[in-house]
């Protein structure tokens, strides 16, 4: 019997990004961008403790943006785990009572029963999408990115669960308060994935090993999960999509045994529907 997969969602979106993955009693996490105290209260929302007896064995940070890394050092030294980063800068920044490890984006890293994959994503600080392993499951992280680079789908279509960026919607961005400096560098090849981007991404997906699609990183003021879910579920209709609200903390079941599931536990915040309503 194949052991499952816990993900736990603690916030996606410019408010905080952070991840914890769990298999066979062991955790990598993902990006720190919500500091140690709302990390604990969102873990207990989901029925779990962010501090256990056992430390993460790591903690990796995807790039140098504050809604990704601004916590790094607290969160890793409120966890005696160690940081990994392609950033060497971020290590400096954290100090000497972190330890830091460095890891060059394509290579694997294997800690413990993962196998950690990162695959460079145009953004304008140094990023990486992420696919961790844990036995024969697998789930995918990609978020921050103006385009989808050559290699992209592919990198996701062997995934079980997959969480991606649709940040925008290009009408409200257009209508909305930014001003044309921030619109620019959202919209650009180094900025952020629009709904369409997404769904173009995701049509790419269909009939391969992904068994959900969960939507993520969504701007509060230039998208709606309604608009997003809409623009890609018209785009895929042969692939399971769901959309996370920013902020929206959610805990995954994943198993990639016989038929492929995903059970969902949500924490305050509810998702949007699946159904797309005219």
């Amino acid at each position: 019997m194949v052991t499952p997969v816990q993900v736990f969602v603690l916030g996606t979106g410019s408010s905080g990004n952070g991840f914890v993955i769990e298999a066979e009693g062991e955790r990598v996490l993902v990006d720190a961008g919500i500091g140690p105290t709302r990390a604990s209260e969102r873990m207990r929302g989901l029925k779990a403790e962010l501090v256990v007896s056992k430390p993460p064995l790591g903690l990796f940070v995807t790039h140098d943006h504050g809604d990704h890394s601004s916590q790094a050092g607290p969160l890793a030294r409120a966890l005696r785990v160690p940081l990994y980063t392609h950033d060497e800068e971020l290590l400096r920044r954290t100090g000497r009572r972190v330890e830091g490890r460095t890891f060059t984006p394509s290579r694997p890293t294997l800690l413990g029963p993962f196998v950690v994959e990162t695959l460079g994503l145009p953004h304008d600080a140094p990023q990486v999408a992420v696919r961790i392993s844990a036995g024969p499951v697998r789930i995918a992280i990609a978020t921050d990115l103006g385009r989808a680079p050559s290699g992209l789908s592919a990198f996701l279509a062997d995934c079980d669960l997959v969480l991606l960026e649709a940040n925008y919607c290009p009408e409200l961005l257009r209508m909305g308060p930014y001003p044309e400096r921030l619109r620019n560098r959202v919209e650009g090849p180094l900025g952020h994935l629009a709904n369409q981007q997404a769904a173009d991404l995701a049509w790419r997906l269909q009939e391969t090993r992904v068994a959900r699609l969960v939507l993520v990183h969504l701007s509060r003021i230039n998208n709606t999960p309604e608009r997003a879910l809409e623009v890609v579920a018209r785009r895929a209709p042969r692939l399971p999509i769901e959309v996370l609200e920013h902020g929206c903390p959610a805990r995954f079941t994943v198993t990639s045994s016989g038929p492929r599931q995903l059970e969902l536990a949500l924490g305050d915040v509810p998702l949007a529907p699946l159904s797309v309503g005219s």
